[in-house]
């Protein structure tokens, strides 16, 4: 089966086809799902975002109420007679149409005046319900109950109270209003009705703490208690904004959005039938299965289009054109009707004839080819070869004649061979170099093919025009021994030669070249001889200018290199030791040993304890040393190295000194002590904790429980996990300097780094205050080095403050600046210089609490430099420390601020960890 489908290109395209349609079916269940689950959230939050409207209405009304009964209280109790009283709830009532009665009582909730004036209720009575001012009178705020009044009316309505009390607190009365509970629904209504212009089914609800429903556009049903009716209304009342699918009143679903009214304890219930809510979601399972169909069709279409027209012709083509023809009558019929058509497989068919035409023409030349180098390696008779190639050339390409030219002593060319040309036109030819409008001296000189096209009208006469030919074409053949001789090729009709022509043609000259410088060689066997002899000339040249070379290497080396004779005479000293001698090479040179070691001890810095390894030096008990000088106020350590110099007997000629600037090495060293002290400090906490939990766990006598197991193998992950960073900071750092730190840049938001730094650190008792600009540009950096700098610098402000971190970031000139501050002792003016520095702890702060390797600040440094940008540190003069850097910004846009933006707060952030 398998190796049908890789030799059958129908299976392979079906194969791929199915899979494609499997691809998009699954494309098309994803689809589904994502796009059903988006039309249903977008109808429920289109209804939940209608009741949200209507609940802030609600409240919105209910606080309006409120505060006017504040007003009014506050207006009655200044009032001293019941005239004046009377004529300001008159007053009230008039600019107020939604409150249908309006009441003042006493202290105890006896009713004294009320407008309209009450026709049943005694003035003096108690006020019905007596809850609510039991209610009134035990807090400030006003309360609120669905009802009827004591005044006598057929309006349902909403009972408000509002204590009324003095400035020392002392209670004066209660002021209570019935609002209309059908003014209440008008709104309501209103939204109904327009859903229904639209012929869309809505209805909204509105309950109370009790469930007891307050507004809706059936103002038969107020004041019934419908909570059972309405999913998801307990939860509104409880806070909690819902929405689902539940049967109605009338048996089908409905899609029920509840939502809680603030500050009043009510619910907002907007429901409609799931059928038309969820409309959409029918519509594109309709549109999907089209399109399925339509999918479907089509490639069945395609595979019948394909089999008929590209796969069963190539099939055919393919079995036809297994192997080449004997001949152009072999061509199959069916090979010759599809290379009549014009689309691709056309082209193939047409390309399959044309490539039979050409196989069997390059089997011709390639034949000719062969027996033409076989005539060359058989003989030695250069004309016979060449006469050989011209006569196969006159066969294969369309030629009338050809020569080939050989120059004399004075660079004349003259025929050699001729094939075709006249006796007179191979005596009289003859073309000096001067003769520079000759293709074949064109050719000869350029060392290229040249073709012209003769005519009459040229201004030399051609004698190849006079033969009777219209195109030439010169070939030079160029032989490193047996020097240049040029084929020449004629043709009558005026007709430049093709590239192909030309490319076989060069193909003979080489042959002629190899035949030619053949046959030279053998009879010019002497000329090898003085080869040789120029060669062992030129390698001796060479080996002059390999010794000129050593001594210029020698002269420009860095290290100091001395050699001396067996006296103590210096007989070489390169540049290198007069800069660390500081005496020119001409003081050196033809003196004595002792006035350089002279010159070191002059520039020693322990000039009391160089002397002693100079001695050494001089009396050879010592072949290296090190030693310490100043050059240009810098300390340098100079490590002298002293070696024989012997010759190819083995005696020693004389004696060399090597003078090595190594203090880049010695400052490896100490960095490698002091790394390998500070890793190994940092290796043997966590090794210790991981050895001690898996020694722990593997006690045999002991059986652990499932969370001790857990805790232990946690921490040894934890530990583990310490290690491979420290590590990969160490790579990190050491790939930096030497400029190997690779960057994969994405663009990233300074306010998204800042958070999850943060939330990764784990200090009791450190608040962090950030301050980030809304409208701060993305930053185009390496996402998780620049995540470490965050981690340390903040993790460092930690260790070094006392108790309050601040982030602050500004965009300034196509960069974004993170500082990031805190409140501790600061640092000392004579260390800021070193707080980036490997391995260095500031001397303040919580630093004896707090381990680490002193590389933190260092690979912040190497990161930020990593992307081009810089880091400082500042004290701050009120005390703390600030570090700052600044990262590139990504594509900065222009951006148009109003003025009045320009004195916008910035938001404040308060995390703590």
């Amino acid at each position: 089966m398998q190796r049908f489908m890789r030799r059958s290109l129908l299976s392979q395209l079906l194969s791929v086809y199915l899979l494609f349609v499997l691809a998009v079916l699954i494309g098309g269940v994803i689809v589904n799902v994502v796009v059903e689950e988006q039309l249903s959230n977008d109808a429920r939050s289109s209804d939940q975002a209608l009741a949200q409207e209507i609940a802030v209405q609600s409240s919105l009304q209910l606080r309006d109420v409120e505060h006017s009964l504040v007003n009014l209280g506050v207006v009655l109790a200044h009032d001293t007679s019941d005239a004046a009283r009377s004529q300001t709830l008159e007053n009230f009532k008039s600019a107020r149409s939604d409150v249908d009665n309006v009441y003042w009582l006493d202290s105890v909730g006896a009713l004294q005046l009320s407008w309209p004036p009450a026709s049943r209720a005694v003035i003096g009575s108690e006020f019905s319900p007596d809850d609510i001012v039991q209610r009134a009178r035990a807090v400030n705020g006003a309360v609120f109950e669905a009802g009827m009044a004591v005044e006598s009316t057929t309006r349902a309505g909403m009972i408000i109270a509002q204590s009324v009390r003095s400035p020392d607190g002392r209670l004066v009365g209660i002021v209570a209003a019935n609002l209309s509970l059908l003014e209440l629904s008008e709104p309501i209504k209103t939204v109904v009705q327009a859903q229904q212009k639209d012929h869309r089914h809505l209805m909204i609800s509105v309950i109370d703490n009790q469930g007891v429903l307050i507004a809706t556009p059936d103002s038969s049903r107020i004041l019934e208690t419908v909570l059972d009716e309405l999913p998801g209304g307990q939860e509104a009342l409880q806070g909690q904004p819902t929405s689902q699918l539940a049967p109605g009143t009338d048996g089908q679903d409905w899609l029920f959005s509840a939502v809680p009214v603030p500050g009043a304890g009510w619910a907002v219930v907007v429901q409609r039938p799931a059928a038309e809510a969820l409309a959409l979601v029918g519509q594109f399972h309709l549109w999907l299965l089209s399109a399925a169909m339509l999918f479907a069709l089509g490639g069945l279409f395609f595979w019948l289009t394909l089999l008929t027209r590209v796969i069963r012709p190539l099939h055919s083509l393919a079995i036809q054109h297994q192997s080449l023809p004997t001949s152009e009558q072999s061509i199959p019929a069916d090979a010759t009707m599809l290379s009549r058509r014009y689309d691709e497989v056309g082209d193939l068919a047409r390309s399959l004839i044309r490539l039979e035409h050409d196989g069997l023409a390059k089997l011709g030349e390639l034949r000719t080819l062969l027996e033409t180098s076989n005539a060359v390696v058989r003989s030695f008779e250069p004309q016979a070869v060449v006469r050989k190639i011209i006569r196969e050339v006159r066969r294969l390409v369309d030629v009338q004649a050809a020569a080939v030219l050989l120059p004399d002593e004075q660079q004349v060319l003259h025929v050699l061979v001729s094939d075709g040309h006249s006796a007179d036109y191979d005596d009289s030819l003859a073309l000096p170099p001067e003769n520079i409008s000759s293709s074949a001296v064109q050719a000869l000189n350029s060392g290229k093919p040249v073709q012209k096209l003769l005519s009459a009208e040229q201004v030399v006469p051609s004698l190849s025009y006079d033969e009777g030919f219209r195109v030439v074409l010169a070939i030079p053949i160029i032989s490193r021994h047996a020097g240049g001789v040029v084929l020449l090729v004629h043709r009558t009709e005026p007709h430049l030669f093709d590239q192909n022509e030309i490319d076989l043609l060069l193909t003979f000259a080489n042959y002629a070249t190899l035949a030619w410088e053949h046959a030279v060689l053998y009879e010019r066997s002497d000329e090898r001889l003085q080869e040789v002899a120029r060669e062992n000339e030129r390698l001796y040249q060479q080996a002059s200018e390999e010794k000129q070379r050593l001594e210029a290497i020698m002269g420009s080396m860095s290290d100091g290199l001395v050699l001396m004779g067996i006296d103590g005479t210096v007989l070489f000293a390169n540049q290198g030791a007069s800069l660390l001698t500081g005496l020119p090479v001409e003081e050196l040179e033809q003196h004595s040993i002792h006035v350089l070691y002279a010159a070191l001890r002059i520039r020693a810095l322990d000039p009391a304890r160089c002397d002693p390894l100079l001695d050494m030096a001089d009396s050879t008990e010592a072949t290296e040393l090190v030693f310490e000088i100043r050059q240009s106020d810098q300390r340098r350590a100079i490590h002298l190295r002293l070696f024989d110099v012997n010759d190819e007997a083995g005696q020693t000629i004389g004696r060399g000194l090597l003078l090595r600037d190594v203090t880049r090495e010695r400052e490896l060293d100490e960095f490698k002590t002091t790394l390998l002290g500070a890793v190994g400090h940092e290796l043997r906490t966590p090794l210790a904790a991981i050895k001690g939990h898996a020694s722990t766990l593997l006690q045999e006598d002991v059986s652990w429980t499932f969370d001790d197991q857990r805790h232990f193998l946690q921490t040894i992950s934890t530990e583990a996990d310490r290690l491979a960073q420290l590590v990969s900071n160490l790579l990190d750092l050491s790939r930096q300097e030497a400029g190997l730190l690779l960057l994969n840049r994405v663009s990233v938001s300074v306010k998204e780094l800042t958070a999850k730094a943060t939330e990764q650190l784990s200090h009791p008792g450190v608040r962090i205050l950030v301050h980030l600009p809304d409208d701060l540009s993305l930053v185009y950096v390496d996402r998780a080095r620049i995540e470490v700098v965050f981690h340390n610098l903040i993790s460092n402000a930690c260790v070094y403050g006392d108790g309050e971190i601040t982030i602050g970031a500004e965009e300034r000139a196509g960069e974004v600046v993170v500082s990031i501050s805190n409140n501790g002792p600061g640092i000392a003016l004579d260390e800021l210089s070193h707080v980036f520095e490997r391995f260095y702890r500031a001397r303040h702060g919580r630093q004896q609490r707090s381990g680490g390797t002193g590389l933190g600040l260092t690979i912040c440094k190497a990161f930020v430099e990593a992307h081009g940008s810089k880091i400082w540190a500042e004290s701050n003069p009120g005390g703390g420390a600030t570090i700052a850097f600044s990262l590139p910004v990504l594509q900065p846009e222009p951006e148009i601020v109003s003025l009045g933006a320009i004195t916008a707060k910035l938001p404040v952030e308060e995390w703590s960890i």
